[in-house]
């Protein structure tokens, strides 16, 4: 009869799940690509019931966190300035389903902006000059009244003719003034701009740029002016044969070997007794890395039946792969000089494109790869077994194996607990189920969810609690003259105590659970044996009955 009732039970909690309509949610865009320089964009998101949004990394803002229905979300991201890209997931979720949408967000560029040169001396009678603008942004040119410029805005490398105009009038005086050329995320660089009644001095170099080679080496410069000049050495690996002078001078550049694997620049600033100034530009080659890792492709495009590429290794030493992914494998992990690897991608099975990224490395050289790969179309499944799960009140670890081609995350009643929440593909998982406190069976679920919409289901159907209602004896034999004993109840509920006749006592009266029953007979009043009865009875109708005989 008890088995006949939790079937009824389960049955009716079936029909109750399938009756109420989920509550859905989704985004109507998976992957997001957000500007590098931050900004905001709208996503839509739809739903027929209230959701929330988690909270997600502090450089994405999303809003609203919360609402009900059709709704328009805004991110706003932070400009990255990490120098690498970075990601983040954003999750809605409503009481029965959840979906999840892939931020991305590149690595913002360096942006820049210069000129040469960085001052211009001219007379009263002014004249054109040149200024060479080296930048990777578009820009915009400002300037004092008496300056003008042949080009007021541009973008990349350009060359500007800066005209000065003459000083006029007996008043006038010499004067000063910027010529700023500036961009975006105020970056900018100036021009400064000296006028002067008194002739003014200029200096030449030839040439303006010197390049080196790692090993240390020797250069001339020739220096033309008509008046006096100083040099201004920025690093400490050039070296001047002289850095002052009057007039024109052939001088001597030395640079020190350059023991490093990078490339460097300096330059050397000669500056005129009357302010005037030139810049010497010096470059000078790195040293020969001996140890190289080059490898190409870095990126593979794959159609969804998979197939196999080739990965050209170049390195003078050993190096290896990191891949570790299930629909990708390499005809070998690790090796040492060149070589050609064979990349294979397995049928994309899934409905949604897939891509995996990953490095080889070779002492502290590395190169990442990326593979992705088309959509398959299979209809997606996710399937468990057994379908159904049989529990006993006491609860404990299951073992439960899940087949599904796609991405999914599980969800599962609040007395399920689940040791993995999400993954992708087959896999074998745990849950442990709570003991159940409640006399009653009881039905629960593990679903699982691909994009907010459940692929499949797993009942848990878990018995109640057994009633247990025990006394170590159920019979009393007692003397004439009375007495106390105790009587050991062993039970898992409450219960109560009864006796049919007045010359029996017991201590308590009620409990729960397991107690010492103290039972006290009177002493009898005449010689006639005589019998009575201790009666226990639990909360949910069991019983038992202690026989007492009381005689000479």
């Amino acid at each position: 009869m008890k088995k006949l009732t939790f079937l009824i039970v389960a049955a009716i909690a079936f029909a109750f799940m399938g009756c109420r309509k989920p509550i859905e949610v989704s985004f109507g865009n998976g992957t997001q690509v957000l500007d590098p320089q931050g900004g905001s964009i709208e996503v839509a998101l739809k739903s027929n019931g209230e959701w929330t949004i988690d909270p997600t990394e502090e450089w994405l803002t999303v809003l609203p966190m919360s609402g009900s229905g059709d709704a328009t979300i805004t991110l706003t991201a932070t400009s990255n300035t990490t120098g690498g890209s970075r990601s983040t997931k954003v999750t809605a979720s409503t009481k029965d389903n959840t979906a999840v949408m892939t931020v991305v967000q590149d690595a913002s560029f360096q942006y820049y902006i210069d000129v040469n040169p960085l001052s211009i001396h001219c007379d009263a009678v002014g004249g054109e000059f040149t200024v060479e603008v080296s930048s990777n942004i578009e820009w915009e040119v400002i300037t004092p009244q008496w300056v003008t410029s042949s080009m007021m805005t541009g973008a990349n490398d350009a060359t500007l003719t800066l005209a000065i105009s003459p000083i006029e009038g007996d008043e006038a005086d010499s004067r000063e003034g910027e010529v700023v050329i500036s961009g975006l995320d105020s970056i900018s660089a100036k021009v400064i701009v000296v006028q002067e009644l008194l002739p003014v001095l200029g200096i030449e170099l030839m040439p303006k740029n010197l390049d080196f080679v790692n090993t240390s080496e020797t250069k001339t410069v020739i220096v033309t002016t008509e008046d006096s000049w100083t040099a201004f050495v920025e690093e400490g690996w050039v070296t001047l044969n002289q850095n002052e002078a009057v007039g024109n001078a052939e001088i001597s550049v030395t640079v020190e070997e350059n023991s490093s694997y990078e490339e460097r620049q300096t330059r050397v600033v000669f500056v005129t007794a009357g302010g005037v100034r030139a810049m010497l530009f010096i470059r000078q080659d790195a040293t020969p890395d001996p140890h190289f890792l080059e490898v190409s492709p870095l990126i593979f495009q794959i159609g969804k039946e998979g197939g196999e590429r080739d990965i050209n290794v170049s390195c003078d030493t050993d190096w290896e792969f990191d891949l570790e992914c299930d629909w990708l494998s390499l005809s070998q992990q690790s090796g040492t000089g060149n070589t050609t690897v064979v990349l294979t991608a397995e049928p994309n099975t899934f409905t949604e494109p897939r891509m995996k990224a990953f490095q080889i490395k070779s002492g502290d050289l590395n190169a990442q790869l990326t593979v992705s790969q088309a959509p398959g179309d299979e209809p997606i499944v996710a399937v468990f077994e057994p379908d159904t799960l049989f529990v006993e009140y006491t609860g404990g670890v299951q073992t439960i194996q899940l087949t599904s081609n796609t991405t999914w995350q599980l969800q599962a009643s609040n007395w399920i607990t689940l040791i993995t929440s999400s993954g992708e593909g087959n896999t074998s998982f745990d849950i442990v189920v709570d003991n159940n406190p409640e006399l009653d069976g009881r039905v629960g679920f593990v679903n699982a969810i691909h994009n907010g919409q459940v692929l499949g289901s797993m009942a848990v159907v878990q018995e109640g609690k057994i009633d247990i209602l025990e006394t170590d004896i159920t019979e009393l034999d007692v003397r004439a003259e009375g007495g106390s004993f105790e009587v050991q109840v062993t039970s898992n509920q409450s219960w109560i105590v009864n006796a049919d006749v007045n010359w029996i006592h017991y201590e308590p009266q009620n409990g729960f659970g397991n107690k010492i029953l103290t039972v006290t007979v009177d002493p009898m009043m005449g010689v006639r044996p005589r019998t009575g009865y201790i009666k226990l009875s639990g909360e949910t109708g069991n019983q038992v009955i202690i026989t007492v005989n009381q005689h000479q």
